[in-house]
C-alpha cells in the first residue's frame, strides 16, 4: 500500500509536469499525512537536513567549478588538438578524437552533459566537415559523453557513496576499467562504421605537431593526475583533491593559457551555486523518501521478496541492470541514484554482493539513461550543435547503445573485472 500511494502521487506529479525534486517531495509528505498520521511533521525537515549533511557531498561544488573553469578557459579545444593530432591519421580518427576527448574532460568535470556542450561544440563541427552525417557526428559525442559518469572524479559515485557509506576514493578507481573497456568497444565501432561509410582519413599529425599540442595541453592533462593522485596518495580526501584541483584550474586558466579573466569569475562561481543548489535540493528532498522507505523497511521487506525467488546473483545483477537502464531512460541519474540506492543496496549486500562493485555498475547502467531515447538530456545537446533533429540522433545512436549495455551486462556478471584495481589499491 505504502509504495503504491508513493508511485502514484509521483508519477501523477511527474505527468502533470512538477520538477523530479518536488514531485518526490510532494510525494514523500502524502505518504506522511495519510498512512503515518501520528508522526511530527517537525521530522520532515530534520530528514530533509540529514540527507544534505555528509562531509563527502562537499567534494560536489569543487567538482562542478572545475568543469566550469576548464570550460571557459579553453582547455576542450586544446584536448581536441592534441588527441587529434595522435589518432587522427586513423580510420574514423575524428570520431576516436571526439571520445577521447570526451574522456579526458569527463576526468575532471564529472558531467555528460558538461562534456557533450564543450567538446562537442568542437569535435561535432570538425567531424563535419570530415564528411561524417549530423547524426552520426552528434551520436559519436552522445556515446562518448554516456562514460562520464563512471570516470573520477564523478558526481554520481559521490552521492552514491554518501548514501551507501562506500569509498568514494574506491569508486573512482572502480570507474576506470569499465570505461576503458567500454570505450575501447565504441572506438571499434567507430572504426567500422568509418570504414562502411568511407569517411576519408584525416591529415595525419607531424612530429611537431604532436609534440606542440602535448606541450599545450599538458597543464591540463595534469588535472586528473593531481586529484586522483591525492586520494590514491592517501594524501588528501576527495572534498580536498576537488578544492586543490580547483585551484589549479584557475591558476592555468587565468595564468597559463589566458582565456579567462578574473572578470569571469562571478559568472562561473554563480553556475556553479546554481548547479550544485540543484543537486543538493534533489539530495534534501529524496532524503524524505529514503527514510520513509527505511521507516517502512520497505527495502529489507523488498530483499526477502526478491531472495526468496531469486537464488543467482547473476540473474538477480541482470535484472537490477536492466530495471536501471529502463529507469535511467525517464529519471536523471543522479535523482535516481538517490530514490533507489536506499532500496536496492540492501538488496545486494542481502545476496552478498560487493557495495563497490554494485556501485559502479548501478552508476554506469543509470548514466546510459542520459544518452538513450526518450529524456537523454546529452542527446538534445549534441542534436542541437549538430543542427539536426533527436529522432536522427537517436537512430544513430542505437550500434553504440548495443556496445554500452552490451558491456554493462557483461561487467555485471564479473566482479573481479571491476574490482581487482580497487583491491590493488586497498579498497
Amino acid at each position: 500500500m505504502s509504495i503504491l500511494l508513493f508511485a502514484g502521487v509521483f508519477f501523477a506529479m511527474l505527468i502533470i509536469g512538477i520538477p523530479i525534486a518536488f514531485a518526490v517531495g510532494l510525494a514523500a509528505l502524502a505518504h506522511v499525512l495519510i498512512l503515518l498520521p501520528h508522526l511530527s511533521l517537525d521530522i520532515l525537515p530534520q530528514q530533509m537536513f540529514a540527507g544534505a549533511d555528509s562531509f563527502a557531498l562537499t567534494a560536489i561544488p569543487f567538482f562542478i567549478l572545475i568543469g566550469e573553469l576548464m570550460n571557459a578557459g579553453g582547455i576542450s579545444r586544446r584536448l581536441v588538438d592534441f588527441a587529434r593530432a595522435v589518432v587522427g591519421r586513423l580510420q574514423g580518427g575524428l570520431g576516436i578524437v571526439s571520445l577521447l576527448s570526451s574522456m579526458i574532460f569527463a576526468s575532471f568535470s564529472g558531467s555528460s552533459v558538461a562534456n557533450a556542450a564543450s567538446t562537442g561544440s568542437v569535435t561535432i563541427p570538425a567531424m563535419l566537415r570530415g564528411r561524417y552525417s549530423r547524426a552520426d557526428a552528434a551520436s559519436i559525442e552522445s556515446a562518448s559523453s554516456g562514460l562520464g559518469a563512471v570516470l573520477p572524479p564523478s558526481i554520481p559515485m559521490i552521492v552514491y557513496g554518501s548514501i551507501g557509506g562506500v569509498s568514494v576514493g574506491g569508486l573512482f578507481v572502480g570507474g576506470y576499467v569499465p570505461a576503458v573497456l567500454l570505450s575501447l568497444g565504441l572506438m571499434v565501432l567507430i572504426i567500422l562504421k568509418a570504414r562502411r561509410q568511407g569517411i576519408p582519413l584525416d591529415e595525419p599529425g607531424t612530429p611537431r605537431q604532436i609534440i606542440s599540442t602535448a606541450f599545450d595541453a599538458f597543464p591540463a592533462l595534469m588535472t586528473p593526475f593531481i586529484i586522483m593522485g591525492g586520494i590514491l596518495g592517501g594524501v588528501m580526501t576527495p572534498t580536498e583533491s576537488g578544492a586543490v584541483g580547483a585551484a589549479y584550474a584557475a591558476l592555468i586558466a587565468l595564468f597559463w593559457y589566458r582565456e579567462m579573466r578574473l572578470s569571469d569569475l562571478p559568472k562561473i562561481l554563480l553556475n556553479t551555486a546554481a548547479t550544485t543548489g540543484v543537486v543538493m535540493l534533489i539530495m534534501t528532498i529524496a532524503a524524505l523518501f529514503s527514510w520513509i522507505m527505511a521507516f517502512e523497511r520497505l527495502p529489507a521487506q523488498a530483499a526477502e521478496f526478491l531472495l526468496s525467488g531469486i537464488s543467482s546473483q547473476w540473474v538477480l545483477m541482470l535484472g537490477i541492470v536492466l530495471f536501471l537502464l529502463i529507469v535511467g531512460m525517464f529519471i536523471d541519474t543522479i535523482s535516481a541514484l538517490i530514490i533507489l540506492t536506499p532500496v536496492l543496496l540492501p538488496i545486494a549486500l542481502a545476496a552478498s554482493i560487493d557495495p563497490l562493485f554494485f556501485g559502479v555498475i548501478v552508476c554506469l547502467a543509470l548514466s546510459l539513461g542520459a544518452v538513450t531515447p526518450p529524456v537523454g538530456v546529452v542527446l538534445f545537446v549534441t542534436a542541437s550543435i549538430a543542427e539536426t533533429s533527436v529522432e536522427n540522433v537517436s537512430k544513430a545512436m542505437l550500434p553504440f547503445l548495443a556496445v554500452l549495455c552490451g558491456g554493462t551486462m557483461l561487467m555485471a556478471l564479473t566482479p573481479e573485472l571491476i574490482l581487482w584495481l580497487p583491491r590493488l589499491f586497498g579498497y
